[in-house]
């Protein structure tokens, strides 16, 4: 089998294209499959759910649709192969799977229905965010040999440029949105398609505390049954269940000797598909106790923006520059570049200079 070395190249041209305008990966697959003697190709994460988001040749979606009424999203095979795409970025189905095992392990013979044979995985996109392009000979074809392995490793760059852009693209939509929900005093927890939170907004952080927090970078809650119970509905957004009624009901958090939190979680959309995309749901709290938002006094009085305002009124209350960072979902990088802007427009050259401003401050609000 030979790879037409034109029609590939012609088709990967048009990937950073398609960082814009997503419509056209179908057609980039499909060019790709042509070029290479491929039965089809799919792109698909390693981790999390990804029904919705999933990317393929027509030739796969009958078998695509068998994968997942047979489970075997659950019971992945190739699983076995992805320690070693870890290490080299590609990998062919003979490195972990023997001719014995083809020929009698279930997984196999679920796919043979459809006439699928063997892959080669090439892995891209980010270190803890792996996606896989997935090319699939023939059942009775010859399988990819390590002439193509190497052939196929030289895409990787092309698609990791791709999905690098996709994902600062989204996050540039989800920047909108921060701002957005502060102005309107609602409180947002953004987050990903394998239940990470990517973003949250400063009235959102005025309500965490021991009942809600971001720990590790996910949403916990004061009880195990509760922290479970907004974690399935983090992961109905992918697919239609989060229209069930029963999914649609808020989650009330309580707070002792305060009103209760109401959480209420909804699926993004857009134009990406959810392996592309920074953020695919967002939980909006209502907080029930009347009370001035503190961020908010801060903001409006130094003429800070909502992030700034969050940041600074962290650090008065002891927090490390470190850990304000992370209890907002951003990096240190980013929050020091916020502190910089900071002292810029307070005219303050120490962080306990600010301390002291925005602590006169709050006491001057009671």
């Amino acid at each position: 089998m030979r790879i037409d070395f034109a029609k590939l190249d012609q088709a990967l041209d048009r990937t950073l294209e398609a960082a814009i305008d997503t419509s056209l990966w179908p057609d980039i697959l499909d060019r790709v499959a042509e070029a290479t003697g491929a039965f089809g190709v799919n792109i698909v994460p390693i981790l999390g759910r990804f029904p919705g988001g999933l990317i393929s040749t027509d030739s796969l979606k009958p078998a695509m649709e068998g994968y997942f009424d047979g489970g075997w999203d659950k019971n992945e095979w190739r699983n076995r192969g992805f320690p070693i795409l870890a290490r080299r970025g590609t990998v062919l189905e003979q490195h972990y799977t023997t001719r014995e095992d083809f020929k009698t392990q279930d997984y196999y013979r679920a796919q043979s229905r459809f006439g699928l044979g063997r892959t080669c995985i090439v892995g891209f996109g980010q270190e803890e965010d792996i996606l896989c392009f997935v090319l699939h000979r023939k059942l009775n074809d010859d399988p990819y040999e390590g002439e193509h392995e190497r052939i196929f490793s030289m895409m990787r760059d092309r698609l990791m440029m791709s999905a690098t852009m996709m994902k600062h693209l989204s996050a540039r939509t989800i920047d909108g949105m921060v701002e957005a929900f502060d102005m309107a005093s609602i409180g947002a927890i953004f987050f990903d398609r394998v239940g990470k939170v990517t973003a949250v907004n400063a009235r959102a952080n005025e309500c965490l505390g021991p009942h809600l927090q971001v720990t590790g970078g996910e949403l916990v809650l004061r009880t195990s049954l509760e922290t479970a119970q907004v974690r399935k509905r983090m992961r109905a957004v992918l697919t239609e269940q989060w229209l069930e009624p029963k999914r649609a009901d808020p989650l009330v958090v309580e707070r002792p000797g305060m009103k209760p939190l109401v959480l209420k979680i909804q699926r993004l959309g857009g134009a990406l598909p959810d392996i592309f995309s920074h953020s695919v749901g967002v939980c909006l709290i209502e907080d029930l106790n009347p009370q001035s938002p503190p961020a908010n006094v801060i903001s409006k009085s130094l003429g800070l923006t909502p992030m700034e305002a969050t940041l600074a009124m962290l650090l008065a209350e002891g927090a490390s520059l470190r850990d304000a960072a992370a209890s907002k979902a951003i990096s240190y990088e980013t929050a020091r570049t916020h502190l910089r802007s900071i002292f810029s427009k307070l005219e303050v050259s120490r962080q306990s200079e600010l301390v002291a401003l925005v602590s006169r401050l709050r006491a001057s609000q009671h």
